[in-house]
């Protein structure tokens, strides 16, 4: 089977290691479909969108909610091509 169609419903984070891409794995997966893929000094963890139209902004609060535990600053993620940056929320407070 090929699929020609565009991933505008997957969204990609960017970890700085492994163990920080499980730790989001494991914070994701009982509520979405997530994997991991590890690379050469780093990995990411993508996640599909549910359908619902405001999936997106409750995705990105909970990882959000995550980095807030994690103890990163930021990470990387992309979504449909274009590439952003996601702060903690302490941070976020800090600069607004």
């Amino acid at each position: 089977m090929e699929f020609t169609g565009a991933l505008n419903e997957v969204v990609v984070f960017e970890l700085p290691t492994n163990v920080w891409a499980e730790s989001l794995v494991a914070f994701l997966a009982p509520g979405r479909l997530t994997w991991l893929q590890a690379q050469s000094g780093w990995s990411t963890v993508g996640a599909l969108l549910n359908p619902d139209v405001d999936d997106l902004a409750a995705l990105l609060r909970s990882v959000q909610a995550w980095l807030d535990r994690s103890g990163l600053a930021a990470i990387r993620f992309e979504v449909d091509g274009r590439t952003y940056v996601l702060d903690t929320a302490r941070a976020a407070l800090a600069a607004g």
